[in-house]
């Protein structure tokens, strides 16, 4: 197995049982996104230090995200009131998401 998939295959098992930790109410949207972050910096670096190609790294790093974002996207949908347009909950959800990981802080 090369160190990609197994980079991948590790943050994969990693961030489904940070979400579920969330899911379960164990931790606030602040905490929870900034946690998912460091665990993508950490293996983004690692692979770093072992000399793979920036754009393997890159492309890693854009799918971890991704598998961070689609569940926490999810749900603040499951949580939406019945009367709250599910396209306008999507897209703040994800710019929200993106603040947060950007900035390591709330939206003003």
């Amino acid at each position: 197995m090369d160190k990609f998939t197994f980079a991948e295959g590790l943050g994969e098992t990693i961030i489904k049982s940070q979400h579920d930790y969330f899911a379960a109410g164990h931790s606030d949207d602040l905490n929870h996104i900034t946690n998912l972050k460091r665990i993508i910096v950490a293996i983004s670096e690692y692979l770093k230090s072992e000399g793979l190609p920036e754009n393997g790294i890159n492309t890693l790093i854009d799918n971890l995200r991704q598998l961070c974002k689609d569940p926490f996207i999810d749900s603040c949908l499951a949580n939406r009131d019945e009367d709250e347009d599910k396209k306008e909950i999507k897209e703040d959800s994800e710019i929200y998401f993106d603040y947060i990981y950007e900035h390591e802080e709330y939206p003003e």
